[in-house]
C-alpha cells in the first residue's frame, strides 16, 4: 500500500502503474484516507486511465474524510476561539461593564423561562454565574446552553453587571456580579455520565474517587490543598538555598540494604540481579558530606512496602537536607527557621513569636504521656503510682470527677488486645483503700500509704482511675497507657468534655532515643545462632551520646543515641541525628552490636570507604512532607493533599497498577511467578 500527495499524483501514479498490489480506494479503512492525500488505486491499464480513477477517488476521500471529521468533532470545539480575557473567580464590581472572554466547567443550569437561564461557571480560581436574558438575538446562544451537560468545557463571552441587592449571594467571592452572555462555544461536552459530580456536597466512595480522580481533582478543597503544596515546596526551596544549600538529585535505583522497612525490588534482564527503590536517600546524602558538599537538600520520593494506614504511602515525599560541621542544635535551628517559614507563607502565623521550639527527653515523653510523639494540646497526663517487683511500675491516668463516662464507655477503654486494665472509681468509702484491691498489690516494693499516692497523683472522691503495670525499661513508639490517653480523649472531645484546638500548633522536639531497642518482630533462627539482641531504633547510621560510648560493649540498651524527632500536636513529622563519621565505630555498631552477617554488612562497603576517606562530622533531618501538607490543609489522610495517591489496599486505581506482566516480559527478566 502507498500513499501519495496529490500533487505528486501524476508522476506517482505513472510509477504505481506497473505494480500488481495497488487496493481500491473503497476497500481502505477510512481512517486511513486524509484530505490531501490520495492512495493508490486498482489496477489501471495505461496512465490515462489511472487519471480518470484518480479524479474519482479524490471525491470518494474527501466526502469520506469529511463524514470522518463530523464524527471525531462531534461536541468538540476543534481550532480557534477567543482567548481568555480572566479567570473566573478574579472578577469583582471593579469590572462591572467591561466585556470578558472566559472558559471553564458548566455546572448544572438553572431555567427559570425562555428568557432568563442561570448556569453557574467554574474554573481553577472559582466559581462566576452566568446569565441569559430576553428571547430576542439570542437563539444559538440558548441552543448552546440547552444542549450543555455538567462538567463540559465551555468558552462565553459577555459583560460583566451588577447584580440587583436582593440577589447578591454572600457565600460565593464573585457573588455581587454575573455575566450577561452574548455568545456560548462549547469546547468539549461531556460524552459519556459521569460517576459523580465534583460539586456534590456529598462524597461518593473514596474508591470511586481514586478511580476517577481527574473529576475529584476539580473539588475545589482538592485544588486548594495541591496549590498549598505547591507553594509550601517553593518556600521550603528558597529557604533553604538562602541558607546556602545545594539541591542534589540521588538516584532512584538504588540497591537493597538491611535498613528495617520491606523494600520494593525492581528486576533487571541480568538474571538474579536487582535495584532495590531507596526508602530514603540516607546514605547518598552521606558520601555527598564526604564528597565536600557542606550542605545538601531533596525534595526526595521514597518507597517502603509497609502496610498502609491514612497516614501512610507505599510511596512518599520528604524534605531531606543534611550539614556537615554542624551540632544537632545547629540543624534544629536551621529546621525550625524553615517551618516558621512555611506556617508564615501558608497561615500567615508566626510560630512560638520567634522563640525556641520546646524540648523533651524520649523517657519524660513516653512515662508522662505515653508516646514518643506526644500530643500536648491537652492534659490527661499518666502518672506514676509506685514500684512493683521485677523492675515495673504501676502508673495510671486520672479522669476527673467532670468527666462522665458510662460504664460500657469504660469497658470499652480499658479493653486492650492482650489484656483488661484495671478501673476503680474512687468513692468515699475507698478513697484510703483503693489502691489495695488492685490484683497486683501483693507484688508492690514495701507498703504503700494511698493517702501519700492520693496526694502526689491527685487524686480526689468522684475520680476515676484506670491503671496499667508495665515494665520500668521503656522502649517502643507507645505505651498501653498511651493508647488509652489518646482514645479516651476523642470520647471526651466527642461529648463535648474537652476542646483540641485544631489551630494550635503544639511543635516539639523529643530527644535521648535509645539507640538500639529489641526487635519487634521474632528473629530468625540464623539472628538467634549470631546472637542478635538489638535493632536500630531508628537506622543503624546514628552517632551514639558521647557520655554513652563506654556502654556499647557491656550495656548497648542504654545508649542514648543523638537523634532528635519533630513533633506536631501527636504527630512526626520529623526525625533527623547525627550520624557516626568514624569507620572503625560504624564497623563496630555493625558487627558487634547489630551482629549483622558478613553478607549484610558488606551491603555498606561503599559508606565505610567513604568515611574513611576523611569524611566530616555531619548530621541531619527529613521531614515528611505529605504528613506536614495534611496538617496545614487541616485534612485527616495525606490522601488528600497527594494528587494520584494509592488506595488502602496499595492500588493506583487510576491506571489499574500493580498489574501483572505479560510472559514475553518475565521470560526478558528471567522470573517466575510462583
Amino acid at each position: 500500500m502507498h500513499a501519495i500527495r496529490s500533487t505528486q499524483a501524476p508522476n506517482a501514479i505513472r510509477r504505481l502503474v506497473t505494480q500488481k498490489s495497488l487496493l481500491p480506494v473503497h476497500s481502505l479503512p477510512r481512517a486511513l484516507i486524509a484530505t490531501r492525500d490520495i492512495v493508490a488505486l486498482s489496477r489501471p491499464t495505461s496512465y490515462f486511465a489511472a487519471r480518470n480513477d484518480f479524479s474519482t477517488s479524490s471525491r470518494l476521500a474527501s466526502a469520506a474524510t469529511t463524514d470522518l471529521q463530523a464524527e471525531l468533532l462531534e461536541g468538540v470545539t476543534f481550532g480557534d476561539y477567543p482567548s481568555r480575557t480572566h479567570k473566573c473567580g478574579q472578577l469583582n464590581q471593579a469590572n462591572v461593564g467591561e466585556h470578558v472572554v472566559l472558559t471553564g466547567w458548566a455546572q448544572n443550569i438553572r431555567k427559570f423561562s425562555d428568557e432568563l437561564i442561570f448556569l453557574p461557571l467554574r474554573d481553577s480560581s472559582g466559581t462566576i454565574q452566568l446569565v441569559l436574558k430576553g428571547s430576542k438575538n439570542n437563539a444559538s446562544t440558548r441552543q448552546s446552553l440547552q444542549d450543555l451537560t455538567a462538567e463540559s468545557v465551555i468558552c462565553v463571552e459577555g459583560k460583566v453587571v451588577a447584580r440587583e441587592a436582593n440577589t447578591i449571594n454572600r457565600q460565593m467571592a464573585t457573588g455581587e456580579i454575573e455575566i450577561e452572555l452574548s455568545s456560548v462555544r462549547i469546547l468539549n461536552k461531556t460524552h459519556k455520565p459521569l460517576p459523580f459530580l465534583p460539586t456534590n456536597q456529598e462524597l461518593v466512595n473514596e474508591e470511586v474517587r481514586l478511580k476517577y480522580r481527574c473529576l475529584d481533582l476539580r473539588r475545589e478543597i482538592l485544588q486548594r490543598n495541591l496549590r498549598n503544596r505547591s507553594l509550601a515546596a517553593w518556600t521550603i526551596r528558597d529557604y533553604l538555598v538562602q541558607n546556602d544549600f545545594v539541591e542534589v538529585e540521588t538516584p532512584m535505583l538504588f540497591k537493597s540494604t538491611p535498613e528495617g522497612a520491606r523494600e520494593f525490588v525492581v528486576p533487571t534482564r541480568n538474571a538474579g540481579s536487582f535495584y532495590a527503590l531507596p526508602q530514603s536517600p540516607q546514605q547518598y546524602k552521606q558520601l555527598l558530606m564526604a564528597s565536600g558538599m557542606d550542605r545538601y537538600f531533596q525534595i526526595a520520593k521514597c518507597f517502603r512496602d509497609e502496610d498502609l494506614r491514612a497516614d501512610r504511602q507505599p510511596e512518599f515525599t520528604q524534605v531531606d537536607l543534611e550539614v556537615s560541621f554542624g551540632s544537632a542544635r545547629d540543624i534544629q535551628n536551621l529546621v525550625e527557621g524553615l517551618v516558621r517559614s512555611v506556617w508564615r507563607k501558608l497561615k500567615d502565623v508566626e510560630l512560638f513569636e520567634g522563640k525556641e521550639f520546646p524540648r523533651m527527653n524520649y523517657q519524660v515523653a513516653m512515662s508522662k504521656y505515653g508516646s514518643d510523639k506526644p500530643d500536648t494540646r491537652f492534659g490527661l497526663e499518666i502518672q506514676h503510682v509506685t514500684d512493683v517487683l521485677g523492675d515495673n511500675v504501676v502508673e495510671a491516668i486520672v479522669m476527673k470527677n467532670d468527666m462522665k463516662l458510662s460504664g460500657s464507655e469504660l469497658k470499652k477503654l480499658a479493653q486492650l488486645d492482650n489484656k483488661v486494665l484495671p478501673v476503680v472509681k474512687v468513692t468515699e468509702k475507698n478513697i484510703d483503700t483503693w489502691l489495695h484491691k488492685l490484683p497486683y498489690t501483693d507484688q508492690f516494693q514495701g507498703p504503700v500509704d494511698v493517702a501519700v499516692v492520693n496526694s502526689k497523683v491527685g487524686i480526689q472522691i468522684g475520680d476515676t482511675v484506670i491503671l496499667n503495670k508495665r515494665p520500668a525499661f521503656l522502649s517502643g513508639g507507645q505505651t498501653e497507657l498511651g493508647k488509652v490517653r489518646l482514645e479516651l480523649a476523642n470520647v471526651l472531645k466527642s461529648k463535648g468534655m474537652m476542646e483540641i484546638p485544631t489551630t494550635q500548633y503544639n511543635f516539639l522536639w523529643v530527644e535521648g532515643f535509645p539507640l538500639f531497642s529489641p526487635p519487634e518482630q521474632l528473629l530468625s533462627t540464623d539472628q538467634q545462632s549470631r546472637g542478635v539482641r538489638f535493632q536500630a531504633t531508628h537506622h543503624p547510621f546514628t552517632a551514639p551520646h558521647p557520655d554513652d560510648l563506654h556502654l556499647l560493649q557491656t550495656a548497648p540498651e542504654k545508649v542514648r543515641g543523638q537523634h532528635y524527632d519533630l513533633v506536631l500536636n501527636g504527630v512526626e513529622i520529623g526525625g533527623g541525628s547525627i550520624r557516626i563519621h568514624s569507620p572503625k565505630l560504624q564497623t563496630y555498631v555493625f558487627d558487634h552490636v547489630l551482629k549483622m552477617s558478613a553478607q549484610e554488612s558488606s551491603r555498606f562497603t561503599h559508606l565505610i570507604d567513604a568515611l574513611s576517606f576523611g569524611c566530616p562530622p555531619h548530621g541531619g533531618l527529613a521531614l515528611g512532607f505529605d504528613r506536614l501538607m495534611a496538617i496545614l490543609c487541616e485534612t485527616p489522610s495525606i490522601r488528600d493533599v497527594i494528587a494520584f495517591p494509592k488506595s488502602a489496599s496499595g492500588r493506583d486505581l487510576v491506571v489499574g497498577s500493580p498489574s501483572a506482566l505479560t510472559d514475553q516480559q518475565l521470560n526478558e527478566y528471567k522470573i517466575r511467578v510462583v
